[in-house]
């Protein structure tokens, strides 16, 4: 499975490396299955996965952002972003990626995960019980201490008030616009938690968001809970089950974060 991923990966890297530097991908050109608008970009690389499987005869039905199940047959689904942080992506902000995961019926379920920096061409990598890796080399999650650490968190209008609660747990604060990739950075240590703590339903989270980056930080010693009701978080794989959530690599920092959290 890590190959069909890696050529899946390969394909969207290779097809948006060669874009036109004109190339309009902020232009919205349907609705998606979610109810969302459609960018160009979305669509373009979504065709690119949807060609890339039939072509090859990958046996995997889908569930994509744009286009919602695919029923190609197969009970193995790819649960698929095909650009996550589209808006860093159409504005020339080189953190975005491609996110993919592999199971049946829910994201506790996944067993194979890849997500690619379609900037860098950084490419993560996890498999169920087999660990997590970057490039090739694993990668672990890093402890937390509140003067060095580093949070990534959603931010804007719709963020929860115990946003700015959990703030002052750490000295450092970021915004990336990129959920599997700022998740790929706690499971690499670089930063030690994750928050998304939202106030609109229509914008938390969904498994296509965040199934691949969960397994690779779990497999990475790191952990992904629900903050509702502070267990592992689970997403069916639809478009329609949305919760908020907290990553973290050191598990003390569930009970310092959701003990204040609402």
């Amino acid at each position: 499975m890590k190959d069909k991923l890696l050529r899946i990966a390969e394909e969207v890297y290779s097809a948006y490396k060669e874009l036109p530097k004109d190339y309009e991908g902020q232009v919205k050109v349907g609705m998606g299955a979610s109810g969302s608008p459609t960018s160009k970009i979305d669509k373009f690389a979504e065709d690119a996965v949807l060609e890339f499987l039939d072509g090859q005869n990958i046996k995997l039905s889908v569930l994509s952002e744009e286009a919602g199940f695919v029923d190609r047959g197969y009970d193995d689904v790819l649960v698929l972003d095909p650009i996550d942080g589209t808006l860093n992506c159409v504005r020339g902000i080189p953190f975005f990626s491609v996110s993919m995961a592999v199971g049946k019926k829910s994201m506790l379920g996944c067993e194979y995960a890849l997500v690619r920096n379609l900037a860098s061409g950084d490419i993560y990598y996890a498999r169920r019980g087999g660990g997590a890796e970057m490039n090739g080399h694993r990668i672990a999650v890093s402890k937390y201490s509140r003067d060095a650490s580093i949070f990534s968190m959603f931010m804007g209008p719709d963020a929860h008030p115990d946003t700015n609660k959990v703030r002052m747990h750490t000295s450092r604060v970021r915004s990336l616009g990129c959920a599997s990739l700022e998740m790929c950075l706690v499971a690499r240590g670089d930063t030690q938690a994750h928050y998304m703590n939202c106030t609109n339903f229509d914008h938390m989270i969904r498994a296509v968001d965040i199934a691949a980056s969960s397994l690779i930080l779990r497999e990475a010693g790191g952990e992904v809970v629900d903050l509702e009701t502070k267990g592992k978080l689970d997403l069916e794989f639809n478009l329609q089950d949305r919760k908020n959530f907290l990553a973290y690599g050191d598990i003390r920092l569930k009970e310092l974060i959701l003990s204040g959290s609402g």
